[in-house]
């Protein structure tokens, strides 16, 4: 159901602006709308003074947000929500408090990311001068030169007679190449030189575009000999530093994280009162507010304010036209046995406001196609059994929740088709002498049955859906509406009883009845196509047609599950070993369940979505979102 909206404007002096907002925040219940658009010659309110507030808040909502993911902690309890910031210097208080404590938290932060960087990066430089200490004692007490390190492809060695070549150029004789195989694809190569040469040989690496190897900076001055024993000694130490670190951020989160959660909610409060401002308009000493709130809470929202302030800001109800209606918010509320329905209903979009919420239709029928389809009361107490379980287990809530209860629902509508069918996992029911209360899917003089039943609730359902349809396109005096949606279904009358006929399960004198209510049906679909009905109007009546013919997937989904299930149960029986036989049974039967939940769930949604909505459903409504409630 569409809960009824109220347009309403709440009008008063500006020194009760910040109080006026905190009220209808602290109340959530106001849709808040622009008030420009309500009232055309109105000044948007310019929220020039807050801009600064605004930018400072959303800083140090991010500082915050970052501070608190240092160390994650779980959901926060009701003692950490009881410390209390006032929204008045609230910029200045939580600042001053970020700059006492911060720092300590994000130095140990800092700390921490190093030392993952360097167990990362560490054995890399441990396996590359693992490579080259066949190279390194020429390193020894070298004291006045400067050593440096390569790792050079073999398709590029020519490059190393270059490299002394202009080292020895530079350098004279007081240089040293020495170069060999560290692996099969690459060259090691030692280059010694004195100190005073660094710059002129760096720039000959330079233009010589080769590897450089460059130890990490906790290296620097360590000679390359050993280094590798430091770079195991630092790997060795960084876990236990960073267990250290670890607790040390969890303990001081932990201090400061109820605080700073209450400072998180004050600072989102007060963003969006200073947001909403955006939405008001104003005179020289006036603020104007504007919104949507359901009309079961104007009376509280009315008596808070005239509580709040005796002689303060006034509010008033807008009255409304049609068209503007059409504009106002959407909230849907139904019966808790059709509240899983609103989410798959919200899937698709919401309704605008004033047509029909079909979530109370859908949670009729939707289970009822679930069941008629799986048909077996093995398999639905399975799902029944699964998705109360899984819905205690999982603690689920939202999407996840509504899923489960439908779940739960098609699987009791599925054990009550399974007795009318007499299914048990098959035709296992016949062994505990279950009989079925219609026919016996199986049987093949139950097929035409079955078809003519799934097609006879398809008319059914795409009917309630044009009665629907048309009711609405007359409530809203939308004529050329009310005459397409008129035509196809009286046009879908007269094609039934022509089929009737046809099949000789009516009399032949219906013919011209049923010829007559086909033509009344073409003309009214003429009528409210215009110009191209004659060429879309027989289109569109044998696409309401193929709409009806789409519910026979109700008897094929539920037939390729019926036959599955025998041919596991048959095959189990003819493997000779009981254990054997078991497996194989149990496995079919998985594989059978597992499709009858999902197959069922999205033919029953697609039956809906295209075939039913489409005859009436009119989306495209915006959400309720009041003020206050995020």
């Amino acid at each position: 159901m569409i809960i009824p909206m109220a347009r309403v404007v709440i009008v008063g002096h500006k020194r009760h602006l910040d109080a006026t907002l905190q009220l209808v925040q602290r109340l959530a219940c106001v849709h808040l709308a622009n008030a420009t658009e309500a009232f055309p010659g109105l000044a948007a309110y310019i929220p020039t003074a807050e801009q600064a507030e605004t930018e400072e808040l959303a800083y140090l909502l991010a500082r915050l947000d970052a501070l608190l993911a240092l160390a994650p902690a779980p959901s926060p309890t009701p003692t950490e929500r009881t410390a209390v910031w006032e929204t008045e210097h609230l910029a200045q208080e939580l600042r001053r408090d970020l700059e006492r404590h911060a720092p300590i938290l994000e130095a140990l932060a800092q700390r921490r990311q190093a030392l993952r960087n360097e167990a990362e990066v560490l054995p890399g430089y441990a396996a590359t001068l693992t490579k080259l200490m066949r190279l390194t004692p020429i390193l020894t007490d070298l004291t006045r030169y400067e050593t440096v390190a390569l790792l050079i492809h073999r398709r590029y060695r020519d490059v190393i007679p270059h490299l002394a070549e202009e080292m020895r150029r530079i350098a004279g004789e007081r240089c040293e190449l020495v170069a060999d195989e560290v692996d099969a694809d690459h060259i090691g190569a030692l280059l010694v030189f004195p100190r005073e040469a660094s710059g002129p040989v760096q720039a000959l690496l330079g233009r010589s575009q080769v590897s450089q190897i460059t130890l990490p900076e906790t290296l620097r001055g360590v000679p390359f000999p050993e280094a590798v024993a430091h770079i195991r000694e630092q790997l060795r130490r960084i876990p236990e530093e960073l267990k250290a670190i670890e607790a040390e951020l969890a303990r001081q989160t932990a201090r400061h994280r109820p605080r700073w959660l209450a400072a998180r909610a004050a600072v989102l409060r007060r963003l969006e009162q200073l947001r909403a401002r955006s939405q008001l308009g104003e005179t020289e000493h006036t603020f104007v507010l504007v919104g949507w709130i359901p009309r079961r809470d104007l009376p509280r929202l009315r008596a808070a304010l005239e509580a709040e302030f005796p002689h303060g800001p006034a509010i008033e109800e807008i009255p409304t036209d049609p068209a503007t209606m059409l504009k106002a918010p959407v909230l849907l509320e139904n019966p808790r046995p059709a509240q899983p329905f609103q989410f798959l209903v919200q899937l698709l979009a919401l309704p605008v406001y004033g047509t029909l919420d079909p979530t109370a239709l859908m949670a009729l029928f939707m289970p009822l196609f679930f069941g008629l389809m799986l048909g077996d009361v093995g398999y639905g107490l399975l799902i029944l059994l699964i998705a109360l379980v899984a819905r205690t287990r999982m603690r689920a809530s939202g999407g996840l929740r509504s899923l489960l209860d439908f779940l739960a629902m098609g699987g009791a509508w599925s054990i009550l088709w399974g007795f009318v069918f007499g299914e048990f996992f098959g035709n296992l029911g016949h062994a505990l002498g279950l009989h079925p209360l219609w026919r016996e899917r199986a049987d093949p003089e139950a097929l035409a049955p079955l078809l003519l039943f799934t097609i006879g609730l398809g008319a059914a359902h795409v009917g309630l859906g044009l009665v629907l349809g048309v009711w609405q396109a007359w409530r809203g005096r939308h004529l050329g509406e009310f005459y397409e949606r008129a035509g196809m279904l009286v046009g879908l009358c007269g094609l039934f009883l022509l089929i009737g006929v046809i099949a000789r399960r009516l009399p032949a004198g219906w013919i011209t009845p049923g010829l007559a209510v086909l033509l009344i049906g073409l003309a009214l679909l003429i009528r409210g196509m215009g110009r191209l009905g004659l060429i879309m109007a027989p289109i569109e009546l044998l696409s309401a047609f193929g709409n009806v013919l789409s519910y026979l997937r109700l008897a094929a989904i539920g037939l390729a599950s019926v036959y599955l299930a025998l041919v596991g149960n048959t095959l189990a029986g003819r493997l000779g070993s009981v254990g054997l036989g078991v497996l194989v049974a149990a496995l079919f039967h998985s594989l059978n369940l597992a499709m009858g939940a999902f197959s069922p769930t999205i033919h029953a949604l697609r039956l809906h979505y295209v075939e039913f909505f489409s005859k009436f459903y009119e989306q495209g409504g915006e959400p309720f979102r009041p003020y206050g409630a995020a």
